[in-house]
């Protein structure tokens, strides 16, 4: 045999080779080396499950998708879905078929989890079965029950707090008329206090509806915000429950102790003060961090393999 002949046959055996190990390739990849048995499920929803999809077992592989069909049921349109496993795999009869990925950009499979059960499925039974969850539809449904808290139970609280405080400053008034010339200089400077409160409450209720547009695009992690207001609400309710109780007894109190409550007042001023002094620059980094989150969801939706490889900033000076 002359050197070509020799070199045909050797490119004939390297490609059959080639062959034969990508086809043993495709049929480990698969888990279909050998004999299967069949189950099948039924979903209201398949979203990305075709011929191919991998069916796992706790994340191990042991079959793939056969077919993907629509069948009637109660009316309503669903899907049966049948699959091939390997001969002899013992699925417990509680097990349940769940659809899903194991990462935001991985391909969508059947896992199955399994059960406790000692029995297990016969084959060609039907196993069950449980929806996908989607993401973005509970993400919707978070952003929309913040701006209803924002709408219901923010806004008449504020409402709330701006009337106890005008009910504040008329009793004040009221209790200045018991007082002797002291007395009114400290209920004029009370009723100072209250007019810098009312106008802080005025101007933190117009900056509130595009603090809520800004919360209503951030993620699911927002959702502790409104059981912290709930209960922040009922210790206020408390508050000024308590507040009529209080303004009963001050009238008694400031005859008894007119110093006291004359450097009280004065206290409580220059706190009122500095909060007024500093509530602006309060509201730009509560306005700045909503946008950084705004910005930040914006960019995960239309691109969201940023999540996986970012890119650098760009520098100032190539901009």
């Amino acid at each position: 045999m002359n050197t070509a002949k020799i070199n045909y046959v050797a490119v004939g055996l390297f490609i059959t080779a080639a062959l034969v190990g990508t086809i043993v390739s495709m049929a480990l990849l698969t888990g279909r080396t050998g004999s299967t048995d069949a189950y099948y499920a039924v979903y209201k929803n398949v979203t990305g499950v075709k011929f191919g999809t991998q069916v796992l077992y706790e994340g191990y592989p042991i079959g793939q998708v056969e077919d993907v069909t629509p069948v009637a049921e109660g009316g309503a349109m669903k899907f049966r879905v049948d699959y091939e496993v390997i001969e002899g795999w013992q699925i417990p009869d509680d097990s349940i078929a769940r659809i899903g990925a194991s990462g935001l950009l991985s391909a969508i499979t059947i896992n199955i989890d399994a059960g406790g059960s000692p029995i297990a499925y016969k084959p060609g039974s039907k196993v069950k079965a449980q929806e996908a969850s989607d993401l973005f539809k509970v993400m919707s449904g978070v952003a929309s029950d913040l701006s209803n808290l924002a709408e219901k139970d923010v806004r008449p609280l504020l409402a709330t707090i701006n009337t106890a405080v005008g009910n504040f400053a008329v009793t004040v008034e009221t209790v200045g008329e018991l007082l002797d010339e002291d007395g009114q200089k400290m209920i004029r400077q009370f009723a100072q206090v209250a007019s810098d409160l009312s106008d802080l409450m005025v101007d933190v209720n117009e900056r509130l509806p595009r603090i809520a547009q800004n919360v209503d695009s951030s993620t699911a992690n927002f959702a502790e915000l409104s059981e912290d207001l709930a209960k922040t609400r009922q210790r206020l309710d408390l508050l000024l429950g308590s507040a009529d109780e209080l303004m009963t007894t001050s009238a008694a109190m400031v005859g008894e102790n007119r110093a006291e409550v004359r450097r009280s007042i004065e206290d409580l001023k220059h706190v009122t003060d500095s909060l007024a002094r500093h509530i602006d620059s309060v509201n730009q980094n509560v306005e700045g961090t909503a946008r950084n989150m705004f910005e930040f969801s914006r960019e995960i939706r239309q691109n969201p393999g940023l999540l996986l490889s970012g890119t650098a900033p760009q520098e100032k000076g190539n901009q």
